[in-house]
């Protein structure tokens, strides 16, 4: 299925004079099942190019989305799927 990413504004917090804390939301879904949802935030100083930190809170959520993926490879590969099986078969019930 198809991954999807949905970014919504979560919060701006006062750390110290002219100093936020800004955070936003990443959603990822595959399908219409939720995988993923996790804030990412950074500090903002009051003259601070916008830009940058837009690049900075891109490159984290890709950060997030990669490892994500990487996880599904292991999950989904066929070593854990035979781990399983040999596991189950490995019970003595």
């Amino acid at each position: 299925m198809a991954l999807t990413a949905t970014v919504t504004k979560k919060s701006v917090g006062y750390a110290q004079p002219k100093l936020h804390n800004i955070a936003f939301n990443l959603v990822l879904k595959e399908g219409t099942t939720e995988v993923l949802n996790k804030d990412v935030s950074c500090n903002f100083l009051l003259g601070d190019a916008a830009s940058e930190k837009v690049a900075l809170i891109t490159n984290l959520m890709q950060i997030e989305i990669d490892r994500y993926k990487a996880e599904q490879v292991i999950f989904n590969s066929t070593a854990l799927n035979n781990a399983v099986t040999s596991i189950q078969n490995g019970l003595t019930l």
